[in-house]
């Protein structure tokens, strides 16, 4: 940094010796004049500053806005312009007459961010108390406050922050107010934010959406661990935007723990009994994997909720290695998925067909499962008990399905009540009948079931292709098995003659089986 001598446009060699009102009026002149001001793009290139603009929004309109987009709103000091400020809070600091510049500098840089937070707010209509009539208006209006918070807290402030250091940093007594002013730049603003969630929590009810609070939750909880960085310092106004962000944090927790139990009784108590189509994945299912979606994105948040849970913990295998949050989140998705599945069962009794029973068990359990094998961490929070009773279940039901649909084929082709030649069941003129017979036995047993389940679906491609070769395993072999035998017990020529279905168009049959889309 340069000289005292070198910035001060005065010809002394004393800077004890220059007067107050001139050296105020010089930071004056450097604090309104655009020429000491640069755009936020120049000031974030800058190799000295490391503010990073990582947070961004798109409106209505699908149009990206960037902190950039207000730039023209918040003046950004240039390098030139934090020398001449830093100069001259230098040299008023060692004559004890920092205040009243520091107060001056508070003022303006105040209203500077109060304008570039308002021009935000009006552009992406982001209200500072929040106001909706629908869930789905809440979710919107959730969002577009939380990239608000973002840009306030994670640039504006930090920006602020930056030039604030620079020209004041280390200069003045703890005591002084100079050391403590950059919180009363912020903290209108501050207030302001908070003052969203506050009158959210503040309604009587709240609309019991997961997919809606526990984002808030989550960025509520890192715009207040920022927060209290900015407001670390030991003055009134610090201690209560802290003390407010808390409270705030504490009644946003309460909720969610709320909403997590709701949740749980919902999915043990949702007895809609109509069958969905094709024995596919059902809502019920649908929002479970949501569900556990939403707490293992959010989870670092959630964690805190095992601290304020003080109800005693049902034993659950593979727990007793996990800190208390953690257990919290497990012993949640450990009923919620154990709900999900004692329901499923309750609902899979209205599907008319055995067979239909156990395809929708597969791929309702099997989805589950999915989810859970989605991610590693998701795995060991659920932990490998839940995840082995999961996949158990899905082989059982897959089991079950081949048995209710293909069992008796598969008897039938295998030969049984076939006699041998040698045991007199051939005589002229009833061997061609008998293969007839046989072939139309099964042409109609095959072609029943193709019918029967043509609107079935394995929406899973990988379960689907298991679920295909285990039919095609045991049937192929068994038609084969079973043309061999005509041929050989009837001793009837031409065999082929009477074939509907060839293996190839077996497996073709087979394979085009469960594609279909609801």
């Amino acid at each position: 940094m340069n000289s005292t001598k070198d910035i001060l446009p005065i010809h002394s060699d004393d800077k004890s010796q220059i007067p107050f009102s001139h050296l105020k009026h010089l930071f004056l002149d450097v604090l309104f004049n655009p020429k000491y001001t640069i755009g936020a793009d120049q000031f974030l290139k800058s190799s000295n500053n490391s503010v990073s603009l990582s947070a961004s929004i798109t409106d209505s309109s699908t149009i990206t806005l960037h902190y950039e987009d207000y730039e023209g709103h918040h003046a950004v000091f240039s390098e030139e312009g934090i020398k001449r400020l830093r100069c001259i809070a230098a040299t008023l600091s060692s004559r004890n007459e920092l205040a009243d510049c520091a107060q001056m500098y508070t003022k303006h840089r105040k209203s500077v961010v109060n304008l570039v937070c308002v021009r935000l707010r009006e552009k992406l209509k982001v209200e500072t108390v929040c106001v909706f009539t629908f869930s789905d208006e809440l979710k919107e209006k959730t969002q577009r406050w939380i990239q608000v918070a973002k840009i306030c807290v994670g640039t504006i402030f930090a920006i602020e922050k930056c030039f604030y250091e620079q020209i004041f940093g280390d200069l003045g007594s703890s005591e002084d107010s100079a050391a403590n002013s950059f919180v009363y730049i912020i903290e209108g603003t501050a207030a302001e934010l908070l003052e969203f969630p506050h009158s959210l929590l503040a309604r009587g009810r709240l609309p019991q959406r997961p997919d809606i609070l526990l984002p808030l939750c989550h960025e509520l909880a890192n715009l207040i661990s920022h927060l209290m960085a900015y407001f670390d310092q030991d003055v009134c106004p610090a201690k209560a935007i802290c003390n407010f962000a808390t409270m705030i944090m504490l009644r946003l927790i309460q909720q969610i723990a709320n909403i997590l139990s709701v949740t749980e009784k919902h999915v043990l108590r949702e007895l809609s009994t109509r069958p969905f189509p094709g024995g596919g994945i059902h809502p019920l299912t649908k929002y479970i994997i949501h569900h556990i979606d939403l707490i293992y994105v959010h989870r670092e948040s959630l964690t805190e909720l095992g601290s304020n849970d003080n109800r005693d913990p049902p034993e659950i295998p593979g727990s007793h290695e996990m800190d208390g949050g953690l257990v919290f989140l497990k012993r949640h998705l450990t009923r919620v998925i154990e709900f999900l599945l004692q329901n499923l069962k309750f609902k899979s009794n209205f599907y008319g067909q055995e067979s239909l029973h156990c395809l929708f068990m597969m791929n309702n359990v099997n989805s589950v499962s999915e989810k859970i094998k989605s991610s590693k961490e998701l795995e060991e929070l659920i932990g490998t008990h839940l995840q082995m009773k999961l996949r158990e279940k899905v082989e059982l039901a897959k089991t079950d399905y081949f048995h209710r649909s293909w069992g008796e084929v598969c008897t039938f082709l295998k030969g049984e009540g076939l006699k041998s030649y040698f045991n007199c069941d051939f005589f002229p003129g009833r061997s061609t009948r008998a293969v007839k017979k046989k072939f139309k036995t099964f042409n109609s047993m095959f072609e029943d079931i193709l019918q029967t389940q043509e609107g079935w679906i394995v929406p899973d491609l990988q379960l689907r292709m298991k679920l295909l070769e285990c039919i095609l395993a045991k049937l192929i072999p068994a038609y084969n098995h079973f043309l061999e035998r005509l041929s050989r017990v009837y001793k009837v020529k031409r065999v082929s003659e009477y074939i509907k279905y060839s293996v190839k168009d077996l497996e073709t049959k087979v394979l085009d089986m469960f594609q279909n889309k609801y």
